[in-house]
């Protein structure tokens, strides 16, 4: 797409200039997700992400502002890493095509809680204390997970218009229950460690959704 040339981008007085993070305070988001993922919300404080991370209490205010603002950003370098463990299949127009796009979505999500397994632990934190939590934490969980369902029932939605899926299925219910699977097969993931294959039980339900939503013949 040929777009019009640049123009110098003018920025208000107002507008505050997003700051990009150096090295240090990844490794203070590090030291921090360490230890939500250890002494969950709650139990982490200020004082802990500083000795964890070998600095002063003061000094993380040079970086951080409190301790809502170290959670929004491990949420934000988890979530962040969500579609990069996998290149991305183009969208097909063969069913064929479209079920290998299908089973991506799930070998991805597999791929990136084998990569990070901070991802189910997030999870569960945010449910275990969400009354412990900040609205504010919550509605940046509550704005990624709405994201991620539209994504999902969007998935659907396409393979409705492409005549692979039956026109019936309902593309929102269908994405919530893609996510709700997803939940529960990454949590027994977790507690279980490598003797529960999450890989082969999210392609196992990613096919039976297949399935269940094809256009019976």
């Amino acid at each position: 797409m040929i777009t019009a040339a640049r123009k110098p981008l003018v920025v208000e007085a107002s507008t505050p200039i997003p700051r990009r993070r150096g090295s240090l305070d990844q490794v203070l988001i590090d030291a921090a997700m360490d230890l939500f993922a250890s002494y969950g919300y709650r139990g982490t404080s200020l004082s802990r992400i500083a000795r964890a991370a070998g600095v002063t209490k003061g000094a993380l205010y040079w970086h951080f502002s409190d301790k809502e603002e170290f959670f929004l950003a491990v949420v934000d370098k988890v979530l962040g890493e969500w579609n990069q463990p996998y290149p991305r299949n183009k969208p097909g127009t063969t069913k064929r095509d479209f079920a290998k796009e299908f089973l991506w979505t799930f070998e991805n999500m597999a791929a990136l809680n084998e990569k990070n397994p901070w991802v189910s632990r997030l999870l569960l934190i945010i449910t275990l204390e969400s009354h412990k939590i900040s609205p504010r934490v919550l509605r940046a969980m509550r704005r990624a997970n709405l994201g991620h369902l539209r994504t999902l029932s969007s998935l659907v939605e396409r393979g409705k218009k492409k005549g692979i899926f039956e026109a019936e299925v309902d593309s929102q219910w269908a994405g919530t229950q893609m996510f709700a699977s997803y939940l529960g097969l990454a949590n027994l993931w977790y507690l279980h460690g490598p003797r529960f294959d999450l890989r082969r039980s999210l392609t196992r339900q990613a096919n039976e959704f297949i399935r269940q939503w094809s256009v019976k013949k």
